[in-house]
């Protein structure tokens, strides 16, 4: 890729859970996927069986600020959460 700002892989295709993408230059961030797999949660104060899929972000940080990085990460959450609240 050339002249990129942002990129987003996906080693969770290949079974992997977690790792720590690198950024390639000039790039400001690189947000990797891991696979979804089961694990014991608590939800409304019950352990139930979730599905969980890790998130990993690189950026750098003389563009990006560690708390827009914690703001952006967690509204990625949101959205994997709540696939509907993309519509609004």
């Amino acid at each position: 890729m050339k002249d990129g700002t942002f990129t987003i892989t996906n080693f969770g295709s290949i079974g992997g859970l977690f790792a720590v993408p690198i950024i390639n230059y000039p790039q400001a961030g690189i947000l990797g996927i891991g696979r979804i797999h089961q694990k014991p949660i608590v939800k409304n104060n019950e352990i139930v069986i979730g599905n969980i899929m890790p998130l990993s972000l690189s950026v750098d940080h003389r563009i990006v600020d560690g708390g827009e990085t914690t703001r952006f990460i967690n509204e990625i959450k949101g959205y994997l959460e709540n696939p509907v609240s993309m519509l609004f």
